[in-house]
């Protein structure tokens, strides 16, 4: 009597032991083959997205728009004009074509101002007005200049350029001048001339 043979593995069995084979061989190959990055979890992922994405922002542009300066809780300023651009650092505020601009004196209108363009540091307060500067008092006392500052803190007006005030009916001429809002105490430099009233 014959003895039957041991049969081997079928060749579809070979098939799908080869399969698993190659697919344990990639997937072992790709796992230790990535580099930290794709490794990381996803929440290591997201905390990173801040840190390695850069936003460049661009300067934010109103057309037609008034804005209120606010310090310690009082109206300090308030301006309108065609063209408001706020600058990428949010401090500086750029107004352009000035229709109404007024500062506040205990929120009060104090000085009517007209310019034609406004440099506003939104920290400070402080003002760079060009072009045409004309200021005046609740009083009628006037301050014309191509280029005046406004120091919030110290509540004064200057100027390095020539101006031209009147003053209790006084016509003054001078190089640069610093001066308190009132206008009453008054630092004239550079060629100053008065015309005083009599």
């Amino acid at each position: 009597m014959k003895k039957k043979g041991v049969k081997g593995p079928s060749p579809v069995i070979l098939v799908i032991l080869a399969v698993v084979l190659i697919v344990g061989i990639y997937l072992f190959y790709n796992y230790h083959n990535k580099s930290p990055q794709q490794t990381i979890s996803p929440e290591e992922a997201i905390d990173q997205v801040p840190d390695d994405v850069i936003v460049h922002e661009p300067p934010v542009r109103i057309d037609q728009g008034e804005v209120l300066g606010i310090k310690n809780e009082k109206k300090e300023w308030l301006i309108e004009a065609d063209t408001i651009s706020i600058a990428e650092d949010r401090e500086s505020t750029v107004f352009e074509n000035i229709k109404q601009m007024i500062i506040y004196k205990d929120e009060e209108p104090h000085l009517t101002i007209s310019a034609q363009r406004c440099i506003a540091n939104m920290q400070s307060k402080d003002m760079e007005l060009n072009g045409q500067v004309v200021i005046f008092t609740e009083d009628g006392d006037s301050l014309k200049g191509e280029r005046v500052f406004w120091h919030s803190e110290e509540q004064r007006l200057s100027s390095n350029e020539p101006v031209e005030l009147q003053v209790d009916g006084h016509y003054i001429i001078a190089g640069g001048l610093s001066t308190n809002m009132e206008m009453t105490q008054l630092e004239l430099t550079n060629r100053v001339k008065v015309i005083m009233k009599l």
